[in-house]
């Protein structure tokens, strides 16, 4: 049986050694997101709390709303039929002492109907008013879970998307482009 060099051995054992620094690091990066990802969830059913408040009574909440309708008596449109979009913004107060009016933005939902069909998206913001998490229902569900204003895990229905996919980029992009469109809106409306 022939032996293996000293050499072999030490780059057998060097190769193993960062193969499971590896792992580890990778582990370490998962936890993060997952944590990350429960942090998102938990401000997510916070902001609901406060938006169910709302809706029910306004008057008394600190969460205000504001509503912008499209086509509200449901006007038929050109080769769509019956069309009506819905934008409601949520916000509460910022920095008082700065600023004594509520301005800082909590949530955004969106509903479109055309015809039979309605989709819904909703921009979660967390106290620094970034995006931490878009929502969205056409025919599949989608969720974008952010940091730093970067997806750190996106899911179709159930299905995880790779975050370096086109299909990553284009959905990024095009929650991107949404995002700006209400901040205008809502920026406007101040």
């Amino acid at each position: 049986m022939k032996r293996l060099p000293e050499n072999s051995k030490m780059l057998q054992i060097l190769t193993l050694m960062l193969l499971m620094l590896g792992f580890g690091i990778s582990s370490g990066v998962f936890s993060q997101t997952n944590k990350r990802i429960e942090e998102i969830r938990k401000i997510y059913q916070e902001v609901n709390k406060k938006v169910a408040e709302c809706d029910e009574n306004g008057d008394a909440s600190s969460t205000f709303l504001t509503e912008i309708i499209v086509n509200k008596n449901n006007g038929a449109y050109p080769a769509v039929g019956i069309y009506t979009s819905v934008v409601k913004f949520y916000y509460t107060f910022g920095d008082r002492e700065k600023d004594p009016y509520p301005n800082r933005l909590l949530k955004i939902m969106v509903t479109i109907n055309r015809s039979a069909r309605t989709e819904t998206s909703e921009f979660l913001f967390d106290e620094k008013e970034n995006l931490i998490f878009y929502f969205e229902k056409n025919e599949i569900e989608k969720r974008v879970y952010l940091a730093d204003g970067k997806p750190i895990q996106i899911l179709e229905g159930k299905k995880a998307i790779d975050l370096r996919s086109k299909a990553a980029t284009e959905l990024s992009r095009q929650i991107a482009k949404q995002q700006q469109r209400c901040l205008v809106v809502f920026q406007t409306i101040f």
